[in-house]
């Protein structure tokens, strides 16, 4: 999973990417940054203090600090390079800054203006990917084939809905329609999230309430956060941190809550194998089979599927072993159009 984050200057957005990668460099010139970092699941602790393998292999999240964006960047070279670092992400998001009175330019903030300038310029982003390749499209004359016209009027439908400032992901497209887009890593067919970064006397988010609102009338995933309080909180030892989250009345770090909140944008779940050599926890799209699961594993095990033994981590979790789920009925076999569900456990039979 790889997630981009971008925002207007001075919103925060590359102290979210400290608190989010647990970097502390800074960024050279206007270079991205770019981080790989383990997804917290307790459940893949679990399953390795139980069954005892060699070691634990957690997933990974991908998060890029990408330039911060100004009215009017969508020119050539800026979209050029939001695409070439960050057009293979699966969702962006977008840092508001929520605290102080006056943004970068010394105005008086406007949370709700900040949100609508940085969804104006990702559409104008993909307005010049369309237009140019409409360009080249255009400059065939009487040489087009079928395919370059019917391209041409799916590209045209989408100039007129970027035009407009709408984004893609609203827009209905056929199959083989998204299999063409998906090659332009167009920015607004992409899922979005709003991070609304506050103030350390603003946890609750009332400054936020414009612009909240619009973000629900954009469809937009939203967290509230305080990118400055929450980094300097990650930097503490790990048993001091539990003691200052609680005193801010904060349940989980920043970090974990901005994942949560993206795997349920993306509608993902989290799936484990265990064996004597490791105990991994992969990430899949809800709705995935067992047989699409098995070939996330390894491609032999897709192609020789057999069936697949299922345990929940709830009964593993409960019964302590996983003979101990056998002798207690708890496993299941399912065939390869079984539904993987959340916190799953499979071993998959398979023949060679």
């Amino acid at each position: 999973m790889k997630i981009g984050l971008v925002g207007l200057p001075g919103g925060g957005k590359s102290t979210c990417f400290r608190l989010l990668s647990g970097q502390r460099a800074e960024p050279h010139g206007r270079d991205s940054q770019i981080a790989v970092v383990s997804v917290p699941d307790a459940r893949t602790k679990r399953i390795y203090e139980l069954c005892q393998p060699g070691r634990m292999v957690q997933p990974e999240v991908t998060f890029v600090d990408l330039l911060a964006l100004h009215s009017g960047d969508s020119g050539a070279g800026e979209e050029l390079q939001l695409v070439k670092v960050a057009g293979d992400a699966d969702a962006f998001g977008i840092v508001v800054q929520c605290f102080g009175e006056l943004d970068h330019r010394g105005q008086p903030l406007d949370t709700k203006s900040d949100l609508e300038t940085v969804l104006l310029e990702m559409s104008l982003t993909d307005l010049t990917i369309v237009e140019r390749r409409l360009r080249k499209l255009e400059s065939k004359y009487g040489d087009l084939s079928q395919h370059d016209k019917w391209e041409q009027k799916v590209l045209s439908r989408c100039q007129q809905h970027l035009a407009g400032g709408q984004r893609l992901l609203d827009e209905e497209f056929t199959d083989e329609e998204e299999k063409l887009l998906r090659g332009f890593s167009l920015l607004t067919m992409k899922p979005l999230m709003a991070v609304f970064n506050v103030a350390e006397d603003d946890l609750d988010g009332d400054t936020a309430g414009e612009v909240c609102q619009l973000a629900e009338e954009q469809s937009l995933a939203t967290i509230i956060l305080c990118a400055e309080l929450e980094d300097e909180i990650a930097q503490l030892p790990p048993a001091e941190q539990a003691d200052f989250l609680a005193d801010f009345g904060l349940s989980q770090p920043g970090r974990d809550r901005f994942i949560r909140t993206a795997y349920e944008l993306l509608d993902v779940i989290t799936f484990f194998t265990v064996n004597e050599n490791e105990a991994h926890a992969w990430t899949i799209s809800q709705g995935t089979t067992a047989l699409q699961a098995a070939g996330r594993i390894h491609s032999d095990m897709a192609s020789g599927f057999v069936r697949a033994e299922v345990v929940p981590f709830e009964a593993l979790n409960e019964h302590g072993s996983m003979a101990g789920c056998r002798e207690a009925g708890a496993v299941r076999l399912e065939g390869r159009d079984y539904p993987v569900q959340d916190g799953d456990i499979l071993y998959i039979r398979f023949t060679r």
